[in-house]
């Protein structure tokens, strides 16, 4: 190297009058810049150039994921890196793929670098397919069909967890050395986890204990996943994906683009190839009433391999009796329907692994919702002989012997079940409880209150030898209670003897005081605590010091409580607290003594002014706030605020929302999903950090934003429904960053 640009720069510094001076030169150019640091006379010294970009960021981090592993080859991340930009999310995809698998062989990235430099032209397209495929080859083989079979889903679209979990075993793409239901499960559990970590998916619901309770795929992992599913006849070219993702993925089913779900439950041929479909799910197809009734004994007559059958949310008011011609099914979800609490009485279907039933939303702006759905069905009389029963949620069991029969299925892991506060049965379900007590891992109690009944127990209630454990559970992690009993405290009874695996605890109905909850203070890997409505009957409750030690999530629901406070000590891994329907809420007292506190969601409570000691606060929901321009001023100059999110009904002073100067100094993203907001403005120096905007549009709202160029860091925006704001494109190509757009465009259900 011969200096020139070094000598030119030290000409021109010669001509100021100044004996010391500093410059600072920025390029984007990484050549160059070394050629700038590096003189001939200076040998002896070595300078790197500082970098301050999203690729030096990016190579920092694939650097300290590769450290001690592979010190020689580092150069090559930032050649690879180099060649993403200036697209985040191939670099994000990359790096997501280094931490799953650091160790990796020069030739592997070699090739990877070279791939990169041959794609014809550098739009984000083009190179997200080499990173993403770069991530997919990574996969085992029943992984890599795990993600393929997502390509049946629209983009964008978010997909349940559990729906998939299901989905990919009893579709066989998920097998183990055991060949059992649970080994595949659980095999699939990982799966899930493991696209999320790589963030092949991303998630859109994560629950109070950290798991991903659902996902959406992505437009360019979803056209990636789609090309090579295709190609490999995974996914079926005749379907679009509004039918597509109701069957099996191995089908000839004939259809048309033109044709809906009715089409085809309107005459389910016998011949191939519907008699062949593994998975027909229905969820919140509206199509089994009027004179299409019949619709329903029709799939159970003719397409007799189904092994999994949902009809969650459909209009579905009955069983047919036919439903046992099903031999082969493994999951049976009829959630949220209308039919009838006896139905399941008389189901036989003896390789079922999931009933899923009722409805379960005890909360108090949804009675409602539980009046118009069953809460529960009844445990089938033959119970006893479905062995392999993984799933048995919200049953009611009409007698002793069917609490015992439960008690028989070894291999039951999740159970809810709904009964009457009646002596007999209690004691049979403790027993059933208590013979399951190695394998149970999840349990929902929901007693219903006798006519007239009106009870509030207290610590000091019997632990009577008749309600005992002979074997206490386990490996339960997951307890749910709801309402109370004349004779036991069940939260009590439960928990006497162990309890050390229990990491979520819901309450609600069961009227407990503070001594009561002593019980979960000392749990040592208890991370979400939820007391919903009338859980908890006194005015004030006191987190007190070296209690609730793991605690992460809490929430409080209802109107008794005035005063929650936390003493110096209590809950130090508290991480979020979710106020809802807290009208007489009056004090939130020693939040800014929670050093782990970082996110706040108010629900249907409108005293903003709790919060205000809150500083450390990082994230921000508000939903039913109905927010006043006082309130707003609380949270808007917080010092520590990076999200928030502003739901329906938390924002109705009027329709236009104003940034003003010097507010929301360190915001970095802005959800707004609130239909009485049509207008948002930014006015010149707010939100100076605020990388991205998503705003959800009610249809056919007219809404307006303005104001982006005064957001220096804005990188992407994202609105859900239509129609976009007038001259949003025009204001995107006049702002410097030149920020994506990414549109959702709402679909019509069946």
């Amino acid at each position: 190297m011969d200096g020139s640009l070094w000598k030119e720069t030290r000409r021109a510094l010669s001509l100021l009058n100044y004996v010391a001076c500093a410059l600072i030169i920025t390029t984007k150019s990484t050549y160059e810049a070394r050629e700038y640091c590096y003189y001939p006379q200076w040998e002896s010294t070595q300078w790197d150039p500082i970098e301050f970009s999203i690729v030096g960021l990016y190579h920092a981090t694939v650097l300290e994921l590769t450290s001690n592993k592979m010190q020689e080859e580092n150069y090559i991340f930032r050649k690879i890196l180099g060649n993403c930009g200036p697209h985040e999310f191939c670099m994000k995809i990359f790096a997501h793929a280094m931490y799953a698998k650091p160790m990796r062989s020069y030739e592997e990235l070699y090739n990877l670098w070279s791939s990169l430099r041959e794609v014809a032209s550098d739009t984000l397209d083009s190179i997200a397919q080499k990173i993403v495929k770069f991530s997919y080859n990574d996969l085992t083989s029943d992984y890599k069909s795990c993600l393929l079979y997502l390509a049946i889903f629209s983009p964008g679209q978010i997909i349940k967890r559990s729906t998939l979990i299901g989905r990919w075993v009893v579709e066989g793409l998920i097998t183990t050395e055991e060949w059992t239901w649970p080994s595949s499960v659980d095999k699939a559990k990982r799966c899930f986890d493991t696209l999320i970590n790589r963030r092949l998916v991303y998630p859109a619901d994560v629950g109070a204990t950290g798991d991903v309770k659902s996902c959406i795929v992505g437009d360019l992992v979803h056209e990636f996943i789609t090309r090579i599913a295709k190609k490999q006849r995974t996914m079926q070219t005749r379907l679009s994906h509004h039918l597509a993702r109701h069957f099996s993925i191995s089908n000839d089913l004939r259809l048309r683009g033109s044709h809906t779900i009715h089409d085809f439950l309107k005459n389910p041929s016998e011949s191939s190839p519907f008699i062949l479909l593994k998975v027909l799910d229905l969820e919140d197809c509206q199509c089994f009433g009027g004179k299409n009734k019949h619709y329903l004994k029709d799939i159970c007559c003719k397409i007799l391999l189904l092994k999994y059958l949902s009809l969650r949310r459909t209009d579905v008011n009955k069983l047919p009796k036919q439903i046992n011609n099903l031999h082969e099914l493994e999951v049976l979800d009829i959630r949220d329907t209308k039919v009838p609490v006896y139905a399941t009485r008389r189901v036989r279907l003896l390789k079922l692994k999931r009933l899923l039933a009722g409805h379960n939303d005890p909360s108090p702006s949804n009675n409602d919702t539980v009046k118009e759905f069953p809460r529960s069905v009844k445990v089938p009389d033959k119970i006893e002989k479905m062995l392999d029963m993984e799933v048995l949620s919200n049953v009611t069991a009409p007698s002793n012997r069917d609490l015992r029969n439960i008690g028989i299925l070894c291999n039951l892991r999740k159970l809810g079940v709904v009964m009457e506060d009646n002596d007999t049965l209690l004691k049979s379900l403790l027993i059933a409880i208590s013979n399951m007590h190695e394998c149970l891992k999840s349990l929902s109690i929901t007693i219903l209150p006798m006519d007239g009944q009106e009870v509030t127990l207290s610590s000091e209630t019997t632990l009577d030898d008749d309600y005992r454990f002979d074997y206490p559970p386990k490996v339960l992690e997951s307890l749910s209670i709801s309402g109370t009993t004349q004779k036991v405290q069940l939260l009590q009874k439960l928990l006497a003897e162990d309890g050390n695996q229990l990491s979520k605890v819901t309450l609600h109905s069961t009227k407990l005081n503070q001594g009561d909850l002593n019980v979960l203070a000392k749990l040592p890997k208890l991370i979400c605590v939820r007391l919903r409505s009338k859980a908890y009957i006194e005015s004030k409750l006191t987190f007190k010091k070296d209690e609730f030690k793991n605690l992460k999530f809490f929430h409080v629901e209802g109107p008794n409580m005035t005063d929650i406070s936390f003493e110096g000590g209590a809950a130090p891994e508290l991480e979020k607290i979710l106020l809802s329907s807290t009208d007489n809420l009056k004090s939130l007292s020693g939040v800014n003594g929670l050093p782990k506190l970082k996110e706040l969601k108010l629900k249907n409570s409108k005293l903003i002014s709790l919060i205000d000691e809150a500083e450390q606060i990082a994230n921000m929901s508000l939903q039913g706030t109905f927010l006043s321009h006082g309130d707003v001023q609380i949270f808007t100059k917080k010092p520590n605020l990076h999200i928030l999110m502003l739901l329906n009904e938390s924002y109705v002073v009027e329709s236009k929302l104003t940034f003003k100067q010097d507010v929301f100094p360190k915001l970095d993203l802005l959800v707004v999903a609130c239909s009485n907001i049509t207008e948002i403005n930014f006015t010149s120096g707010c939100a100076p950090k605020l990388k991205k905007i998503i705003w959800s549009i009610t249809k056919g709202t007219v809404v307006t934003l303005s104001g982006i160029d005064n957001l220096p860091k804005l990188r992407e925006l994202e609105f859900n429904g239509e129609p976009l704001p007038n001259g949003l494109k025009e204001d995107i190509k006049k702002h410097r960053n030149k920020p994506d757009l990414n549109h959702n465009k709402r679909q019509n259900q069946e």
